[in-house]
């Protein structure tokens, strides 16, 4: 699930650069940027669950 962390981290980058958090976008264009931007919030939020309970689970195990 690395994938979901690259691909989230890759879209809040791709968000930043756009100019979603500094104001210059259009109320379309920054609708769209907020719908990415939770997208790929979700993705790392995930991942990272995902990552955390894998660690858990291998823990157990030993």
């Amino acid at each position: 699930m690395p994938v979901a962390l690259v691909l989230g981290l890759s879209g809040l980058a791709v968000a930043g650069q756009s100019g979603l958090f500094a104001g210059a976008l259009e109320d379309e264009a920054r609708e769209y940027a907020i719908v990415v931007w939770g997208v790929a919030g979700a993705l790392i939020v995930s991942g990272t669950a995902i990552i955390i309970l894998n660690i858990i689970k291998k823990r157990r195990h030993r």
